[in-house]
């Protein structure tokens, strides 16, 4: 298993442009998840409301919803997250906490009514400013590896490199790295030369090099940024009863990392951490329309598409590497090294790549039972092994993108919510919010042979489950909700990729809450 995977990371070499490579489909993977915000209404019934409508926050899922409003609508929402993160590994426990602000809505809309007789009653036009993620947390883990290492990925990296790397190119002494500047060469992956700087890998053997079997390791992580969208929508009312709308959203990614990752072995031990961060931006359109098919009945159903989204993005990589080795003659070797602090490694790396992210359906029913219970439900689908990666010149990014379709599978979002209206102008609400995570059981992180990505930890996110509720005032112009927000994830991490690795088991929970107020007129 190991080697015909290795076999793929020399294939993606032999293949890919002449830059150095920095994203992975974990790094992209990673832009596709969306957290469940907008307004305290929208987020108190669980997001359920793109059939129902007459809420800013569904210029993001269904468009027509705002083709519902007959008077103007601002609005602003905030609140806080509270995260804790535990992981489970053979015997090891860890768990680490995080709190964060956030600004989560801020929204407008404008009506304009055409006519009481005619097909077409309402245009409307609205802007709204939302959270798609929020990339806030911190977790940390430690585990026994039982003779397992990172190293043994540096050294099975370092043996496909042979096969391609420049003819002066010489492996046996890492001193000679100084005199030319490798960690600026398409041809060398920054791992495999991290792996050599530490004296961790002999690199030059043609079996693949010797590595470390460790006894334990560590890992910490810091995760920060997020991705916010624009959002600009136009809106119909077709008597009262059909309700169109187009929605388009820019968006704004910052994605930071930070990690540490500690092995321990016989004799030594080393520390490898990494900085990576994504920028850049990118836009969709998402259209769709509301039927109420009944006259004398408030249901309704609701049917929208976002096309692929794409992405223009930038990768930004650093590492360093310290490590303490005891060889078997007796002598010792201690030092660090690092792609970034001196001017002979050009600073941090930095590589420019295309994303796009795949398409959305949602599908939505909703309506009115009596004049003070409110029900809303819907599904919505996306395909993650669908996205798809291209270099910085345009061409696709094959390799990367047949990984992408071979380890992601489609996600699953099922969003159910009630709103019960008492005393005339006060609500409550109950949300449910189902999320499949998009990734196969058996998925496994590939890092290219030159590519510039020296974290190889990776999880594959399972299922998330939502549970919010919600309160609310509605007067005749001033309006507040306030919603609470219940999250649980899990995933299985793994701080390399090694078939014999067990899983280190990895539960998300998060608290948020948050409070909207807003003006109609």
């Amino acid at each position: 298993m190991k080697r015909n995977r290795l076999f793929i990371l020399a294939a993606a070499m032999l293949t890919a442009s002449s830059a150095m490579q920095a994203q992975t489909s974990y790094e992209a993977a990673a832009l596709l998840d969306t957290d469940l915000g907008g307004t305290a209404r929208f987020v108190g019934m669980g997001g359920a409301m793109s059939a129902l409508g007459a809420d800013i926050s569904t210029m993001g899922t269904n468009p027509a919803g705002i083709g519902l409003y007959r008077s103007w609508d601002l609005s602003l929402s905030f609140g806080g997250n509270w995260v804790t993160q535990r992981t489970s590994s053979n015997d090891t426990r860890n768990r680490s906490f995080d709190s964060y602000g956030t600004f989560d809505n801020a929204g407008l809309v404008f009506t304009n009514k055409v006519s009481n007789e005619k097909v077409l009653r309402f245009v409307n036009f609205g802007f709204n400013y939302r959270n798609v993620k929020r990339f806030g947390g911190k977790m940390g883990m430690a585990s026994n590896l039982n003779g397992l290492s990172q190293t043994g990925q540096m050294a099975w990296q370092a043996y496909e490199n042979q096969n391609v790397l420049p003819e002066d190119f010489d492996y046996s002494n890492p001193d000679g790295f100084y005199q030319r500047n490798y960690y600026d060469e398409p041809w060398v992956g920054w791992l495999t030369l991290l792996g050599a700087d530490g004296r961790l890998i002999d690199a030059s053997a043609l079996d693949g090099g010797f590595y470390y079997p460790s006894d334990a390791n560590s890992y910490n992580e810091i995760l920060s940024g997020g991705i916010d969208a624009y959002d600009f929508n136009l809106s119909f009312n077709l008597i009262d009863a059909v309700y169109l709308g187009v929605t388009l959203t820019t968006y704004d990614v910052d994605r930071k990392l930070e990690s540490s990752y500690t092995e321990y072995f016989d004799g030594g031990d080393y520390t490898l951490k990494n900085y990576y961060r994504t920028t850049g931006s990118g836009y969709d359109f998402k259209f769709g329309a509301i039927l109420r098919p009944f006259e004398e009945s408030s249901f309704r159903v609701g049917v929208s598409a976002t096309t692929p989204t794409v992405y223009r993005l930038r990768d930004y990589n650093s590492a360093i590497i310290s490590s303490f080795v005891t060889f078997e003659d007796g002598s010792t070797y201690e030092g660090s090294m690092d792609t970034f602090s001196d001017d002979a490694y050009g600073g941090d790396c930095y590589t420019d790549y295309t994303m796009i992210a795949p398409a959305k359906m949602n599908v939505s029913m909703g309506g009115t039972i009596g004049t003070s219970l409110a029900l809303g439900a819907e599904y919505e689908y996306a395909n993650f092994g669908a996205a798809k990666l291209y270099y910085e010149n345009g061409d696709e990014n094959t390799v990367m993108n047949d990984h992408t379709a071979e380890n992601f599978t489609a996600q699953h979002t099922l969003r159910l919510g009630l709103e019960k209206m008492f005393a005339g102008s006060f609500y409550t609400r109950l949300g449910y919010n189902y999320q499949t995570g998009g990734y196969k059981s058996d998925a496994w992180k590939m890092i290219p042979i030159n590519s510039v990505q020296t974290n190889t930890a990776y999880k594959n996110i399972r299922s998330k489950n939502n549970f919010t509720c919600g309160f609310g005032y509605r007067g005749d112009t001033f309006y507040a909700d306030a919603a609470l927000l219940y999250s649980r994830q899990s995933s299985d991490f793994y701080p390399f990729d090694d078939p014999e690795l067990e899983a280190t088991s990895l539960n998300r929970n998060l608290m948020k809450g948050m409070l909207t107020v807003g003006l109609r007129f």
